[in-house]
């Protein structure tokens, strides 16, 4: 992203982009290692693969891709196990499973937020609103109980990529905005929160 960054911007050296895509090289090798058997990915590339994992790799893959080599295999594959794994109904089950640190903290106790999250990362990684016209239902179908703010924005953003003019994904945009906090003195904005995001 800061490769990126340097590049928009017309900031960046020969030295610098060596020095970037060498990182990113070296990266986007360790992170192929972690790819399960089979399918998707895994903290220590073991079976089974790890849904919300595995789809904070698609986006982090879809990213390396915009300034560097990115197997269009591992994309295609990666969204097509993700695909396999949503349940009949078109959503994703929360990820109980494996270890809850970091990223994948907060899902694994909402379908919603599963859903939401494993749906925004296959549109950003090239995905079609068609593929994911079921998944888009279910999380329409289920915002009602939905009132923390991380919860809110992941559904928005999923909603938002599918169709920036979605009325759902727009009242969930509103929503955040009655409860945002802000200090207009520092101009900062937050949303108070029980739990990480």
């Amino acid at each position: 992203l800061v490769l990126q960054y340097l590049r928009e911007t017309e900031q960046t050296s020969p030295e610098v982009e060596l020095k970037a895509l060498e990182y990113i090289n070296l990266g986007y090798q360790r992170l192929l290692s972690y790819e399960s058997p089979g399918g998707g990915f895994e903290w220590f590339g073991g079976d089974p693969g790890h849904r919300i994992l595995t789809a904070y790799g698609l986006l982090e893959f879809t990213d390396m891709s915009k300034v560097s080599y990115v197997d269009p295999d591992v994309l295609a594959r990666t969204r097509q196990w993700l695909l396999a794994e949503r349940e009949s109904d078109g959503r994703w089950k929360a990820a109980p499973e494996g270890i809850h640190e970091g990223a994948t903290n907060n899902f694994t106790d909402s379908d919603v937020r599963a859903t939401a999250y494993i749906t925004y990362s296959l549109l950003e990684s090239g995905a079609t609103a068609g593929d994911l016209a079921p998944s888009l239902s279910w999380l329409r179908a289920n915002l009602g109980g939905v009132d923390d703010p991380y919860s809110m924005a992941v559904a928005a953003n999923a909603l938002l990529a599918a169709d920036p003019n979605d009325a759902a994904g727009r009242q969930l945009t509103t929503r955040l905005d009655a409860i945002k906090q802000s200090d207009d003195d520092a101009g900062t904005i937050w949303w108070q929160t029980d739990s990480s995001s």
